[in-house]
């Protein structure tokens, strides 16, 4: 049984596999990848939504950290407590952007590479030789 080259994860068409993969983030790319694309930019886009949404939980999960330790900092407490209100909603905008594009991108057929995070999903979606 050869697989249709028009086709991609669960029969769907290559740009909605991708655009699935980054619509609905860690869980969307998880989906897709299970379902074993044979397009290499499906697995990247799919990966990249990956290890987007972890990034994005890893930052805030350090700024947490971070700010718990402040806490006990009376001088410094105030100064970073004022910058993360700033801060906060300024990476989650980023993040947000960048997931909007991505999405566009990926349900138009192209992948879009994010800084940083598409060198990683290059090396991790690229299928190994068995």
């Amino acid at each position: 049984m050869t697989q249709d080259p028009t086709e991609s994860a669960f029969g769907l068409s290559p740009n909605i596999a991708a655009g699935i993969a980054s619509f609905f983030g860690w869980i969307g790319g998880l989906i897709i990848l299970l379902g074993k694309p044979t397009q290499q930019w499906v697995r990247f886009v799919a990966v990249q939504s990956i290890l987007l949404s972890i990034a994005y939980i890893v930052i805030e999960i350090a700024l947490a950290v971070i700010g718990g330790f402040v806490a006990f900092i009376p001088g410094v407490r105030t100064v970073y407590f004022s910058l993360l209100i700033f801060l906060q909603p300024l990476i989650g905008l980023a993040i947000f952007i960048a997931w909007i594009m991505v999405t566009v991108k990926a349900f138009q057929g192209t992948a879009q590479r994010l800084p940083i995070i598409a060198e990683y999903a290059d090396k991790w979606a690229t299928p190994t030789a068995a």
